[in-house]
């Protein structure tokens, strides 16, 4: 994916008001080149972004039909993540890229009935004791690009959802969030789906003792 950078966007409240100000003092040919680089600057960005999502959705749709259940999927785009959601085998999961460039933050959030809420993210093992939380925990923790597992036994609330860029239904359900080279290397998915499954399993009940919730 490459990387598309929208600075001229920020170029427009200050060459707007340059144009109408050289418009005024006679120089209508610099004040008509600034315009068309603005308008050709625009456009390219434009086809640059519809090229980068056509690109993304190519990656979802062969993700998709290679990892979910067929006719159970489907792809969104919002204005800064994508969405795949879908089953496998029975499991409901969505798949999302948070933003559009190069090692963008990926998100996999399986829907399943936890019995309880829990958070580690990638800093942890330097304030607490990681080792203390369930194996699979510790598996999770250990991926490379991990940044965050979050277990949700409620569904979250809409703006909830909304600003902590959950996709989905917002629970009930576990959030691994990574960063990665390759967001769509379908063993590496497969690989987190099943340490997901195995870590629900074992969360759905009682919390461990000596182990504080957050």
């Amino acid at each position: 994916m490459k990387k598309t950078s929208p600075w001229f966007i920020l170029l427009f409240p200050i060459a707007i008001p340059a144009m109408i100000v050289l418009d005024y003092f006679g120089y209508r040919i610099i004040a008509l080149i600034i315009l068309v680089a603005l308008v050709v600057s625009f456009v390219y960005y434009m086809y640059s972004l519809f090229a980068k999502f056509r690109s993304l959705r190519d990656e979802f749709v062969s993700l998709a039909k290679a990892l979910c259940d067929p006719g159970s999927w489907s792809v969104r785009h919002y204005p800064y993540h994508h969405t795949l959601s879908g089953s496998v085998a029975g499991h409901r999961l969505h798949f999302s890229l948070l933003g559009h460039d190069e090692r963008a933050l990926c998100q996999l959030f399986l829907e399943y009935p936890a019995g309880r809420e829990l958070l580690v993210e990638a800093g942890d093992d330097d304030a607490g004791p990681v080792q203390d939380l369930p194996q699979d925990v510790s598996a999770i923790h250990r991926l490379p690009g991990f940044r965050s597992l979050r277990v949700l036994s409620r569904r979250a609330p809409f703006f909830s959802r909304f600003l902590s860029g959950l996709a989905g239904s917002g629970g009930p359900g576990l959030v691994l969030r990574k960063q990665v080279d390759d967001p769509f290397c379908l063993p590496v998915l497969k690989r987190d789906l099943e340490l997901l499954l195995r870590l629900a399993a074992s969360l759905d009940g009682e919390p461990t003792p000596g182990q504080k919730e957050r």
